[in-house]
């Protein structure tokens, strides 16, 4: 019997039937892999596995924006299902530990149509392609002399761990965090022109701790948060300079940078994943509105093969 999940199954596999069937092979070893690392709980995503529901609205900010790009997202309000997460592949990750994340939105235009956004709180990725990630995570399923001798032969792990040791490692809810889409896309105009940017969801204001860290406690504190004042984040556009690496998702983007707050996203509602909309959504950060384009980043394919295979895994197993 057909059910709405094998609907949204084949409608997330009809989107991308070539690149999916070329790549597949890639994908399922990255998910093994992830499966090996972590192990499996059934029903539940392979990479981010701990998380829960919102509902927010996405609304226009500086109509500046508009001359880059024709999209909605930046004329009208946009509705919003979203998803806050752990990085990993733990359902029980604990809450008390400082950790990375993720958030999901599923945006849906005034025009109706879908864009979706995959961010997290890395400021760029370990490695710039699909096999050096695939290599990095067999690596870390061998262990950490595995992992030590992958690092001495890849410049760009070698970049990014020395990057994150810099980092003050504090305990912080998810609704204080900045969230980075990492990959670059390009804002297109009505004209056709195409502008390589990259993009962050900012906190508006300082939000903190009001609950007492547990194991699971960062739901209960953004519910006391948003019962005292908005959580809203600006989402910043940083536009590309001419000697930008734009293909490459392992190159942070150096020095000053044209930037514009586009947008803000305010939390309307959270929901745990039981009773929210956000648990059958696969967040492909390539599902764009008009008015946006991918860039040629390898890795933005890879991630779409990548979460296409984990879904399809956790929508058999439910």
């Amino acid at each position: 019997m057909i059910n709405s999940k094998m609907i949204t199954l084949a409608l997330l596999l009809a989107a991308a039937p070539s690149a999916f069937a070329n790549n597949t092979g890639t994908a399922t070893d990255g998910i093994n892999t992830f499966e090996k690392l972590f192990g499996v709980t059934e029903g539940k995503r392979r990479n981010h596995t701990k998380g829960f529901c919102f509902s927010a609205t996405l609304s226009p900010k500086n109509q500046n924006i508009q001359q880059y790009s024709n999209s909605n997202l930046f004329t009208e309000n946009a509705q919003v299902i979203g998803r806050l997460s752990h990085k990993g592949g733990k359902y029980l990750a604990a809450d008390n530990k400082p950790g990375e994340y993720g958030m999901g939105l599923s945006i849906t235009t005034a025009s109706n149509e879908s864009h979706l956004m995959s961010m997290n709180t890395l400021d760029f990725f370990p490695v710039a392609t699909p096999e050096a990630f695939a290599e990095l995570m067999r690596a870390k399923v061998a262990g950490s002399a595995a992992v030590k001798a992958f690092k001495q032969g890849n410049k760009d792990l070698q970049r990014f761990k020395a990057h994150q040791a810099t980092k003050t490692k504090a305990l912080k809810p998810y609704e204080a965090n900045t969230f980075n889409s990492v990959n670059s896309f390009y804002l297109v105009n009505d004209k056709g022109v195409k502008t390589a940017v990259r993009w962050s969801f900012l906190p508006q204001r300082q939000q903190e701790l009001v609950v007492k860290p547990a194991q699971d406690f960062l739901f209960d504190n953004l519910q006391k948060n948003l019962a005292s004042h908005s959580v809203t984040w600006d989402m910043v556009i940083t536009f590309a300079n001419p000697e930008d690496d734009v293909d490459n998702a392992a190159i942070a983007w150096q020095g000053q940078h044209q930037q514009l707050v586009a947008a803000e996203l305010t939390i309307d509602a959270i929901q745990s994943e039981q009773d929210g909309k956000c648990d059958l959504i696969n967040f492909d950060p390539m599902v764009l509105s008009t008015g946006f384009a991918p860039s040629a980043d390898p890795l933005l394919q890879a991630r779409r093969n990548a979460y296409a295979v984990s879904f399809g895994r956790r929508l058999a197993e439910q």
